[in-house]
């Protein structure tokens, strides 16, 4: 009452279509930049801008206008409440837009060769994780300096490469279908992937690996490897000062490859679930220690750092170092981490893999996951359980090749087939082992299976936890089939109670 209201007809009207409107111009321009278009980006974002500007004079319009302000009643306050603060929106959408690209992933854009025309895209960071930790195993930064003369050279060579075997060329052309640049080259057991063209290495690798670290001492040869090309870049690699530092760069490199590299970079290593995914797809094997099903890594002792940060974002696993085998020759230190507790592989390391991995460690993985069932309910120790578990060790690792088909010493080749109509059978059976409360107990009896289970002890309004019932029996000097038998019938002993966690 006594308030004369905006006529919706007029200036909100042209205001609506002008906003509705810049929808549209942006979309447009959106597609175009997925396209590659760079003209039809320019334009698209020129008459967003435009039409941005015109509904903010409209809007500025009609507050000069109105007979009312901010105080005036209910309607005053929503009228400039509701235009306010779609205005405000409007300001920290696109920071917010601008923050989630760049969680999300990575805008590629790359110039093509005598034009203007500017290729964009855009790569997943998900990929990018995965991608980097891949490189970190497999992958190399090389520079190749020919016709070197003093402090000159005739040409400087730049090179990404992974290398891969001939089975695994699906990986290298998912690698080269997501980045958009590079080639393949393939030999009898070897396929590889490189990327060697000045404007990807540039426009594309780089601004990758500065966006996604690098965790291995591979670190350092990319530091070097984009120091060199910066040099190409700015055309500084033309000039005597600037050879002589590519010279040096690619010394350095020389250097580090054929030492111990101790890492520097602790500070900066970051794991996630999709880096440690493409690191494993490299480095790691899924195996067994007889009928135990376990997870390894094992590298250079250079990468020693890197493997306690991975240990601690796993939160377990056994860390090791090896020693140089006489008989061996040119072997380095390693080393290695293992994982081998049933629950640890359960609950830690196959939720990361799962659909993560993308190369044939996959083939490994999908077959160690019926080893996992087979161990953890007790099956490995009936004969038919046995005699599947060995074959199924028989498809894995170095057996899955086609190529070591000879590694079988003429045994008939066991296919997938084969082995899910026996885990069918087996499966039929009862399983040796029963799961009660998250422990497992022998079918029918109150034993429990052999394993470290952590436990926690209660004891003067004390708690204290143990990672087996044989570091708690050592601890407090109370005999390990007591322990069990509190623990199974929940009973107390002079005063100590004793719980799974």
């Amino acid at each position: 009452m006594g308030i004369e209201a905006v006529n919706p007809f007029e200036l909100p009207l042209i205001n609506t279509v002008i906003l509705l409107s810049s929808g549209f111009t942006v979309t447009y321009a959106h597609h175009s930049l997925i396209q590659g278009n760079r003209k039809g980006t320019l334009d698209g974002l020129v008459y967003t801008v435009v039409l941005a500007l015109i509904f903010t004079a409209f809007q500025a319009v009609e507050y000069s206008v109105s007979f009312f302000s901010i105080s005036d009643g209910t309607f005053g306050s929503c009228f400039y409440f509701g235009t306010g603060f779609h205005g405000l929106t409007l300001c920290v959408a696109p920071i917010l837009n601008e923050q989630k690209t760049n969680k999300d992933g990575l805008v590629i854009t790359v110039p093509v060769k005598k034009s203007e025309i500017i290729n964009s895209y855009f790569i997943k960071r998900e990929f990018l994780e995965w991608l980097v930790g891949f490189v970190d195993a497999e992958g190399n930064f090389n520079l190749k300096i020919t016709g070197l003369d003093n402090n000159t050279y005739k040409n400087a060579q730049f090179t990404l490469q992974i290398g891969l075997h001939a089975e695994d060329k699906k990986v290298v052309e998912y690698i080269k279908d997501n980045l958009r640049c590079g080639h393949i080259s393939s030999s009898v057991n070897r396929v590889n992937f490189f990327v060697n063209d000045k404007l990807s290495l540039i426009n594309v690798v780089v601004p990758i690996f500065n966006y996604v670290n690098l965790n291995s001492s591979k670190y350092h040869h990319f530091i070097l490897f984009e120091k060199t090309l910066n040099l190409v870049k700015t055309k500084d690699h033309l000039n005597p000062t600037g050879k002589m530092q590519i010279i040096d760069f690619q010394k350095q490199m020389q250097k580090m490859s054929g030492a111990c590299t101790p890492s520097t970079i602790s500070h900066k290593i970051n794991i996630t679930d999709q880096w440690l995914a493409g690191f494993v797809d490299g480095d790691a094997t899924f195996s067994t220690n007889k009928t135990k099903p376990r997870f390894k890594l094992e590298n250079h002792i250079k990468e020693l750092e890197l493997y306690k940060k991975i240990r601690d974002y796993l939160g377990t696993g056994n860390l090791s170092i090896g020693s140089v085998r006489p008989n061996r020759e040119n072997q380095s230190i390693t080393v290695s981490l293992e994982i081998n507790k049933i629950k640890e592989l359960i609950y830690i390391i196959i939720p990361i893999m799962t659909g993560r991995l993308k190369t044939l460690k996959l083939l490994d993985f999908n077959m160690w996951l019926h080893l996992v069932n087979i161990y953890y309910k007790g099956y490995h120790i009936l004969p038919e359980g046995k005699a599947i578990f060995n074959k199924i060790k028989l498809v894995m690792n170095k057996y899955r090749l086609t190529s070591n088909a000879h590694l079988l010493n003429n045994q008939p080749l066991i296919t997938k087939g084969i082995i899910e109509s026996e885990l069918l059978e087996l499966y039929k059976l009862n399983y040796p082992y029963v799961l009660r409360k998250g422990i497992r107990y022998i079918r029918d009896t109150n034993k429990l299976v052999a394993e470290l289970n952590t436990i926690t002890v209660e004891y003067s309004n004390t708690r204290t936890v143990y990672l087996s019932i044989y570091d708690c029996s050592k601890k407090l000097n109370i005999g390990r089939k007591i322990i069990k038998n509190c623990l199974v019938t929940g009973k107390s002993y002079i005063g100590y109670s004793f719980s799974f966690i």
